[in-house]
Parts: C-alpha cells; sequence; structure tokens
C-alpha cells in the first residue's frame, strides 16, 4: 500500500501533469516558431475535487486517505497534510485534452535522489535496534490523537454493520471496503470462534501504530482498537494483545 506521502507525491505529479496537458492543448506555434499567447479553449479545464469531495473519488485509496485525514484533523488540527485538489477520472477523460497528433507530453517523473547524498535525520532520533534485536510483536499504547481518531475510525465500522452481523467473511469484507477501508489492510485472524478481522491503518495513521480489530457478534460488530508496532516485518495478524490471542 502507498505510504501517505508517497500517495501525496503521486497525486500532486498527476494534478502537474494535468497542467500542462492544459497548456499544449490550448497553445499554437506563431509564425516564427514561437508559443502564440494561450487563447481560451472552447473545452473547460477539469473541475477539481477537494474537501469532502475526495472523499468520494473513484480511486479508493484517494478516499482512504481523504477520510484518514479529515479524522486526523478533526482530532489534532494540521497534524495530517491535506490532499492536493484533483480532477475527477470522468473530467480528466472527458474535457482534457492532448496536442494534436494524439501524443501526450510526458508525465514529469519524480527525481531520483542520488545513492551518494546522505538523507538528514532527525536530531531525536532513536538508535536503530541491531540486528540480533528480538521483533516485538506485542501491543503498543496509542497516543492522545490516534485514540481519537480510532473512536471515529471505530463510529464508521459498526454504522457499516448497522443492518445486521455479516454472514460470512466475504460480507464483512465487502462492508468494510464499502466504509472505505482498503481490502489488502483487512486481515482474517486464524482459528476458530467468532469471525474476526483487524484492519491495519499504520500507513493512514499519522503515528503509525493505529489499527481495529473487528469481531461479528449476534447484532453487527465490535470494534477494538489497539497500537501496532511499526516494522512491516510483524504481521498485523500476529501482534499480540493484552489479554487476547
Amino acid at each position: 500500500m502507498p505510504t501517505p506521502q508517497r500517495l501525496l507525491t503521486t497525486v500532486a505529479l498527476t494534478a502537474a501533469a494535468l497542467g500542462a496537458l492544459t497548456l499544449t492543448a490550448c497553445g499554437t506555434q506563431g509564425a516564427a516558431g514561437k508559443p502564440a499567447p494561450a487563447t481560451p479553449s472552447a473545452t473547460p479545464s477539469p473541475r477539481m475535487l477537494s474537501g469532502e469531495e475526495l472523499e468520494r473519488h473513484p480511486d479508493p485509496t484517494v478516499r482512504a486517505q481523504a477520510v484518514a485525514i479529515r479524522i486526523t484533523n478533526t482530532c489534532a488540527p494540521g497534524t495530517a497534510r491535506e490532499l492536493p485538489p484533483l480532477p475527477a477520472v470522468t473530467d480528466l477523460a472527458e474535457e482534457v485534452k492532448g496536442p494534436p497528433g494524439g501524443e501526450q507530453p510526458p508525465v514529469p517523473a519524480e527525481p531520483p535522489t542520488p545513492a551518494d547524498v546522505p538523507v538528514p535525520l532527525p536530531t531525536d532520533l532513536p538508535e536503530p535496534p541491531g540486528v540480533d534485536a528480538p521483533a516485538s510483536y506485542d501491543e503498543v499504547p496509542l497516543d492522545k490523537v490516534d485514540r481519537c481518531a480510532a473512536d471515529a475510525h471505530a463510529d464508521r465500522v459498526r454504522a457499516a454493520f448497522a443492518a445486521g452481523p455479516p454472514a460470512d467473511e466475504a460480507a464483512l469484507r465487502k462492508a468494510l471496503a464499502g466504509a472505505d477501508y482498503l481490502p489488502e489492510n483487512v486481515h482474517r485472524m486464524p482459528g476458530g470462534g467468532a469471525l474476526r478481522v483487524r484492519v491495519d491503518l499504520r500507513d493512514l495513521s499519522p503515528n503509525d501504530n493505529l489499527a481495529l480489530e473487528v469481531t461479528a457478534t449476534a447484532g453487527g460488530v465490535r470494534v477494538d482498537a489497539f497500537g501496532a508496532p511499526t516494522g512491516r516485518d510483524r504481521e498485523i495478524t500476529e501482534i499480540r494483545r493484552t489479554g487476547r490471542t
């Protein structure tokens, strides 16, 4: 799954490419081979989405990110970076015209970082664990912001099952996807007993620890939030919760 920073970079490049396409479509060449002043185009520029509209974007990753950003910034204003405005997919397909000849200008690529240029790190960054350091599989505490965000996510999940409990795992996954939780972040817990999954929100959490445990009940679902360690070598289903297996 893309991290918030990578997603923000991707959508920013998309917006930049869209602007390049619009300008190229409108510009013409003068007699001396110099670009003539752009004239008003008969085709309007695509309407850019922002704010709550991003939560209805056709791309599920954009929707999930927009929901998470709104929830986090409601709990602590300014904590999470806002997504840049994006065009609706239909607007991009129908209203943006390429240059004559059907050739599209290349999308500017993210400049590579030279391998020999050191990346500055925060001065208060703790020392990384040694190679032989044991991996932790125990849950970690949630801070105030993540606890607030967890309550908001739990309300959204419970609302997705307001009509009743899921009949099976497929129904549970479908309802979670309908609530804008990415399928690749939903993991079935092994073992018998009640149907139980964990929703990994670490990539959408400003502190990279937030996760939800969703258990089917007779009337709907129970949602419990917990903190998961950040290492991706530790599967979310293997994290030991206090008092749980």
